[in-house]
């Protein structure tokens, strides 16, 4: 008679074989030595990771292709966006947008970016104003293709970073000046190179003065303007003054006047009444385009704005971006690698000074260390966190809840340990980022025992998944599993379920056929849950192909419509079909089939029937009709494999071992699955006579299991099917020998 013992929670993930003896750690309980194309769950069980749909072929195959997201506050109303060389283009919901009912160009029109035009049968984009400058004019407009929805894109081939605020995504690269593009609505975008600077220019035209008297003194004017709804203060007009006058008075007061500019509410008036250069405030002009001096005392601790444009001219364009405070910040020239500029507070383009500073000016700063520190990323958690080379740096004004201020900065290195130029993700209060090398993923977080910046290695449980590789690409979704997602240099895709509270964090991995390389991953708030999408590079017909493909969700309502775990895949449902066709990006491929929840063909291509199911034509044949069909590739396999049998302070370990059965409790789950020892050693479980073919079942299953005794112990678990597995223990009956 067989000994039970328990696995309870597979939540430390697939573990390195150099921590297959380590059964002292809490890790080897809950770790695998194989999860390979299964999620590790939140609650610490395992599921069958399901498939991927074709949304799209990427216009190019070009390894210049990323994905970036807009968030909507609408639910539902998310954009990903497709960037690749000289265009963007746009997905809601996994479906590509297009143009209905478009405009035709007109001579009389006063066009601005973002207008769209058809003119000769061909839709246009207007990257910049114009009027009676007709299309195909490249200075002016931008060519689509047909109906899919498309703009230019400046950034030619250089992966570029992005960041949203707002309805504003900033992208930035220094190679390139610094671009925002902005959601107007889901077919309107405007595309525009950020111009630093006020919002509203000068009142410059008309500008005049007039003396109240002649005498021996020099007077001197300049007039701001405040912008409309954020009175934001515009740069100093020209300098007006006086060669000879008299002070003023009420009875005879300098007139300063202005041609007034449309929607502007009031106007700010300087004077330096000392001819020593030095301006001070003296007044404000509200609904009206003249100032009278009777005799103010300038203030001197407020002065005009000092006009600062930054990021003008190549070398000073930036290449990081984020926000804080209310204030853009940009950091990483070419001239000045490690340098950090911030806008004025709540004006995101302005990087306006006075003399002397006033705490809501812009702020430049240098990360300063003992070493080169040049930034690779900025966050705002509960300060600015800056990323370099070199480490992690803490910046606020003295503490979390001061403002950064440009008399009041304060830099701290707080790790030692540098990042790479892969995006990080923030998940609750921690951050996720690739190491400096990129081969190692850490978290940080604050720390109140030690008031400051803590962190963990997050791959030394699992680092056989990075050795010889990189990370290229990371994101995070959210829901339901809290799941990393990880894309690896050599194309794998990893997984790491990651929730800090609760101390957990394992890794999974995962493929898709020998040629499938996932380049970039993006994930966009959907309805309940986080849509993950993918670029994936594939060999389709002898030719290199990128697709764009989206994670279907794991939740299954409905079995023969939910049960979607091929990849590349597409379903029919509609009227009863004995072929299905539309797979065009398949062709040559051979598929998986389920068809009204069944099994039609698991994909094996060494089955004796394979050949009926390879796509010829973009279609297959099916072998019966059925009216709900899920067909693409198929995921050979979904494994998970328990560790070698050991309990820390037994003599377990080296003991020989044989599993004579095993209980699963399922959930949810097709019983169409493989268990044994090893891969070559695989039993089907088998439903009794009594229990019928569901197509789902949920509780404890039993399985006998043909083995003999070895100093392992170990279990493997397969899925051939495209069916859902849900596992979250599993109960193996061992006999233990000398």
């Amino acid at each position: 008679m067989g000994e039970s013992v328990i696995q309870r929670s597979f939540g430390g993930g697939e573990l390195a074989p150099a921590l297959h003896a380590r059964a002292d750690l809490v890790k080897y309980t809950t770790g695998l030595r194989t999860c390979r194309n299964f999620i590790i769950q939140r609650s610490g069980g395992v599921t069958n990771r399901p498939g991927t749909r074709y949304i799209a072929s990427c216009k190019t195959a070009a390894a210049t292709v990323q994905l970036l997201r807009y968030v909507s506050e609408i639910a539902g109303e998310s954009v990903l966006i497709e960037a690749g060389f000289d265009y963007f283009r746009f997905y809601k919901a996994g479906a590509r947008v297009t143009l209905t009912g478009v405009v035709a160009w007109s001579a009389i029109v006063n066009y601005v970016v973002g207008d769209i035009v058809v003119q000769g049968g061909v839709n246009y984009y207007a990257k910049a104003a114009s009027l009676n400058q007709a299309p195909p004019n490249a200075a002016f407009w931008y060519a689509m293709p047909t109906d899919i929805l498309e703009l230019p894109n400046p950034f030619l081939g250089q992966h570029f970073h992005w960041h949203q605020t707002g309805k504003v995504l900033t992208l930035t690269h220094y190679d390139v000046t610094p671009y925002e593009l902005v959601y107007v609505s889901l077919t309107t975008w405007i595309l525009r190179a950020i111009v630093t600077g006020p919002a509203v220019a000068p009142p410059n035209a008309g500008l005049a003065l007039a003396l109240g008297g002649v005498g021996t003194r020099r007077y001197a004017y300049v007039v701001t303007a405040a912008a409309p709804d954020t009175y934001e203060e515009s740069n100093p007009t020209n300098v007006v003054f006086s060669a000879a006058a008299a002070a003023p008075t009420t009875a005879a007061p300098h007139v300063v006047s202005w041609t007034p500019i449309a929607g502007v509410p009031e106007y700010y008036v300087y004077c330096d009444p000392y001819a020593n250069g030095t301006f001070g405030f003296i007044g404000t002009a509200t609904g009206q385009a003249s100032f009278s001096d009777t005799g103010f005392t300038p203030d001197f601790g407020l002065t005009p704005p000092i006009p600062t444009a930054r990021f003008v001219v190549p070398n000073d364009w930036p290449h990081f971006s984020s926000t804080y405070q209310q204030r853009r910040i940009f950091a990483h020239t070419h001239t000045v690698p490690d340098g950090v500029f911030g806008s004025r507070t709540g004006f995101p383009s302005n990087f306006g000074i006075a003399s002397p500073l006033q705490d809501d000016d812009a702020i430049t700063f240098r990360i300063a260390g003992s070493q080169n520190n040049p930034v690779r990323h900025l966050l705002a958690l509960r300060s600015l966190i800056v990323l370099t080379d070199a480490g992690g740096w803490i910046v606020n004004g003295g503490d979390a809840r001061a403002p950064l201020t440009p008399n009041g900065i304060v830099a701290d290195q707080e790790i030692y340990v540098g990042s790479a130029d892969v995006e990080p993700v923030i998940v609750g209060n921690a951050m996720v980022y690739a190491e400096s090398r990129g081969k190692i993923m850490r978290d940080l977080q604050f720390d109140q025992q030690v008031i400051g910046l803590g962190g963990r290695d997050l791959t030394i449980y699992a680092s056989h998944l990075f050795d010889a590789y990189t990370i290229v690409a990371i994101d995070l979704q959210k829901t339901p599993h809290s799941v990393v997602w990880v894309c690896r240099s050599d194309g794998a895709l990893l997984g790491l379920t990651y929730i800090p509270e609760e101390e957990v964090f394992g890794w999974h991995r995962h493929d898709s056929g020998a040629s499938a390389a996932f380049v970039d991953v993006c994930v966009v708030p959907e309805g309940k849950q986080d849509a993950v999408y993918f670029i994936v590079q594939r060999t389709i017909n002898g030719a290199f192909v990128r697709y764009i493909e989206r994670l279907e969700p794991r939740e299954i309502v409905n079995f023969a419509l939910d049960a979607f775990f091929v990849d590349a895949g597409l379903t029919y449902n509609g009227a009863a079909v004995s072929s299905v066709s539309g797979l065009n990006h398949l062709e040559g491929q051979t598929v998986a089939v389920l068809a009204d929840g069944a099994v039609a063909f698991n994909g094996d291509p060494t089955a004796s029937n394979a050949a009926a199911f390879k796509v010829t034509a973009g279609a297959i044949p099916l072998p019966a009709p059925a009216s709900i069909v899920h067909v693409g590739l198929p995921i050979r396999f979904a494994d998970i494999e328990t560790l070698d049998l050991d309990v820390q302070g037994s003599a377990l370990r080296d003991k020989q071992k044989k599993v004579v059965s095993l209980a699963l409790l399922i959930d949810r789950s097709s019983r169409g699955f493989l268990v044994g020892p090893d891969a070559a050693h695989l039993t089907p479980h088998k439903t009794k006579l009594w229990e019928g073919v569901p197509q789902e079942s949920s509780g404890q299953v039993e399985q006998t299991i043909t083995a003999n005794f070895n100093e392992r112990g170990r279990i493997l678990i397969r899925q051939p099917d495209p069916l859902p597995l849900t596992i979250l223990g599993v109960i193996p009956s061992v006999e233990v020998g000398g």
